[in-house]
């Protein structure tokens, strides 16, 4: 059985966890979005082109980083913060809703199902870490 101590060192690891993953793919699209590399766009496996392509991805970028530091900041206190994961698992849930629904007209179904999976399992890490230390720690 996990103990006190232990949640806390696992809630953090998928706190820094989730703050390496999304600090990589802002780091991507950035390059991307300043042509240095011909990449495709993760979590989604898409391949875009042209400026507003790259404007758009410019601006991905930056809110990338923000969760990146927001989860990185979580992990300094995540008993107290552990929010954010539930937060972070609910906008991933939405980014899967809109690839599908809006989007998908954009991918082919490879890219649906790859992206899919990558995000669904981010969703459950993230919401099943934050229910588990509900349960360990109370409140």
């Amino acid at each position: 059985m996990m103990g006190s101590e232990d949640n806390v060192v696992v809630l953090k690891s998928v706190f820094l966890i989730g703050a390496v993953a999304d600090g990589a793919i802002a780091i991507e699209w950035f390059l991307i979005s300043l042509g240095w590399a011909d990449l495709p766009v993760h979590p989604s496996f898409f391949v875009g082109s042209g400026e507003d392509f790259q404007f758009a991805l410019s601006i991905g970028g930056l809110f990338m980083l923000g969760w990146s530091v927001l989860l990185y900041w979580g992990s300094l206190r995540p008993i107290e913060r552990r929010g954010v994961l539930l937060l972070t698992a609910a906008m991933l849930f939405l980014a899967i809703l809109s690839d599908g629904i809006v989007f998908a007209h954009m991918f082919s179904t490879k890219q649906i199902v790859l992206g899919t999976m990558v995000k669904l399992s981010l969703v459950i890490l993230f919401a099943g870490s934050y229910w588990h230390s509900k349960k360990v720690h109370g409140r």
